[in-house]
């Protein structure tokens, strides 16, 4: 049952991967693996109050283990625990789970979700300074460090700052998720064609990936540029990741660029249903807002802010259609 479970979550079928989980919290409570996946999964799907009981029940019953399957999970449980604490406020719970963390723990991944935390209190030199100084000792870490930088740079709009460092990075050679995040960085600071000719390279590069073929197609689609064009790409997406919310969420706002709302409709929900995000309720209201539903668009607008109040598009809509929360 819980290889049933992983193989729907792989899917993106959560809803019946959950259903599977609870049924081995009933039958099996002393199955630790159970408690972390339902844990996760009801992390993702939004649903708070339930994934922290669940994932308090797996340290408990694999803190005093020495299985090192569930030493690595015990990580995943506390970064869980430290980002549910850190979304309702609780600085210093969240901190408390943080400090758990195993020796083994991937100490990028530990300094990115301090630094997450000295940011929503306000403290924005500090998490420079915290991700700058944390101690790597492989060239791959190294790289992953400079990656962790960059995008902390470009969430906090310093976008130039962030192009130097990844373009410093790649002068140790090539690198797709250095180069990824630069494609990113490029488009904030308007520099278009260049983001264009990096995200056309990486599609030569490896023409599997789909991240790639969304990302151009959904900058396109934004911009209102070239529509038929960027739904092909985002249908090449599409085909190579057909249950990913994101690539779906890009496919409804290229329709709704194109004018079909019916179907864009459709998608944003069941997009926002597998994957509950702001930058998704963003694009489901106003979809709703223009299709004069504007007590839905409302309601979801408010989910979003819940689940992360300084999405910059989500913001930036509210602020487009004059909407208080």
């Amino acid at each position: 049952r819980l290889a049933y479970a992983r193989a729907l979550i792989s899917l993106q079928n959560n809803a019946a991967a959950l259903v599977q989980l609870q049924k081995l919290n009933q039958e099996n409570p002393e199955l630790a693996a159970a408690w972390l996946f339902s844990g996760l999964l009801l992390s993702d799907m939004g649903q708070a109050a339930q994934a922290s009981q669940a994932l308090r029940q797996f340290v408990s019953l694999a803190a005093h283990s020495e299985d090192p399957e569930l030493q690595s999970g015990l990580s995943e449980a506390y970064f869980s625990l430290a980002q549910i604490a850190q979304q309702q406020g609780q600085w210093a719970q969240a901190e408390a789970w943080l400090s758990k963390m195993p020796a083994q723990t991937d100490p990028i991944k530990l300094g990115v979700r301090r630094a997450n935390l000295l940011v929503e209190q306000g403290q924005l030199k500090q998490a420079r300074q915290l991700l700058v100084n944390i101690p790597v000792t492989t060239p791959a870490q190294a790289q992953q460090k400079l990656l962790a930088l960059a995008m902390f740079l470009r969430e906090q709009k310093e976008y130039q700052d962030a192009h130097e460092v990844l373009t410093q990075a790649l002068k140790n050679g090539a690198n797709y998720e250095l180069q990824s995040e630069l494609a990113m960085t490029l488009e904030k600071l308007g520099q278009f064609d260049k983001m264009e000719s990096l995200l056309r390279e990486m599609m030569a590069a490896k023409p599997s990936d789909p991240h790639p073929w969304n990302a151009l197609g959904f900058s396109l689609a934004d911009r209102k540029l070239r529509l038929p064009e960027a739904k092909q790409l985002i249908d090449q997406a599409v085909a190579l990741a057909p249950n990913d919310p994101y690539i779906r969420d890009s496919l409804a706002w290229v329709l709704y660029r194109m004018g079909d709302h019916a179907q864009a409709l459709s998608l944003l929900e069941s997009a926002y249903k597998a994957k509950p995000d702001a930058e998704i309720a963003a694009h489901w209201g106003e979809v709703l807002w223009v299709n004069g539903q504007t007590q839905q668009a409302g309601a979801i607008w408010r989910e979003g802010l819940l689940l992360k109040s300084d999405n910059e598009t989500l913001r930036e809509t509210l602020q487009r259609f004059n909407f208080k929360p």
